[in-house]
């Protein structure tokens, strides 16, 4: 990078560092602000990106436009590491996303300790220092995090009330999940959840199972839970359905809420 030259900075976007108590791990928390939050007083929605050093530029550059007519301004919080290198952050997530329980995960992946993390430390930090509406949370993730996305939904389901799970690695977390469903089938609340599955359609390794993930989520004993399922045409595994699923998520999981956003695109 060059020296001569300031670098570019995000809209609307700042970074927060936590440090956690429970994984022994610093969080960069990279955090997009709606383009009212300075003039308003009002709460707003949050969004929770995993893989923020992967997408974080994604959702800020999108997520003002997405916003269209009767959807909400959502707050965007990134959640990514401080890292030297495409392999550290693979390292890194492999262990905070995953679970020994399922093949070819690290043996000391911990995906139960960061749902802690995440739900008794980064979301408190959050919520104590920005304008948010506790009742209205979402969790975004691709491929090994989309797989966090589902574990979270099956674990912890109370937490959030939207979930986008892009290729969310189906044929480990069907198997696995549908073997611990105790705490979603236990859960009281009559609000409804909104799930969105998506794949490439060129990822057969992901087939059968995103279909059958669907189906056990609308035909179990799990009130409230509406799931939206979609295949691209002709994608793969990779950068482009990890932006389609993001976007067409967005979309998806949020239906027809929220007042007119002036600032989208028509």
């Amino acid at each position: 990078m060059s020296e001569n030259y300031p670098r570019r900075s995000l809209n609307n976007t700042e970074e927060r560092i936590l440090s956690s108590m429970t994984v022994g791990q610093e969080y960069h928390l990279s955090v997009l602000l709606p383009e009212s939050y300075s003039t308003s007083k009002k709460t707003y929605p949050v969004l929770y990106l995993l893989d923020s050093d992967a997408f974080f530029g994604l959702a800020a550059g999108s997520t003002p436009f997405l916003q269209s007519p009767q959807k909400p301004e959502v707050i965007v919080v990134g959640i990514g590491y401080d890292m030297e290198s495409l392999d550290q952050w693979v390292e890194l997530r492999e262990l905070d996303f995953k679970i020994p329980e399922i093949p070819s995960a690290p043996a000391d992946s911990h995906a139960n300790l960061f749902l802690k993390t995440l739900t008794e430390e980064i979301i408190p930090f959050i919520e104590a220092n920005y304008r948010t509406n506790p009742a209205d949370r979402c969790l975004y993730g691709y491929s090994s995090s989309g797989f966090f996305v589902l574990y979270a939904l099956f674990h912890h389901p109370e937490a959030f009330q939207r979930y986008i799970a892009g290729s969310g690695d189906m044929y480990l977390a069907y198997p696995y999940l549908i073997r611990h469903d105790r705490q979603l089938a236990a859960r009281k609340s009559p609000e409804p959840i909104q799930v969105y599955l998506s794949a490439g359609e060129l990822e057969e390794h992901q087939f059968p199972f995103i279909y059958q993930m669907a189906d056990f989520l609308e035909h179990g004993e799990y009130p409230g839970i509406v799931v939206t399922t979609e295949i691209f045409k002709g994608e793969y595994h990779g950068p482009v359905g990890a932006a389609l699923s993001y976007m067409h998520g967005f979309l998806k999981v949020y239906p027809n809420v929220g007042p007119i956003n002036p600032y989208a695109l028509g």
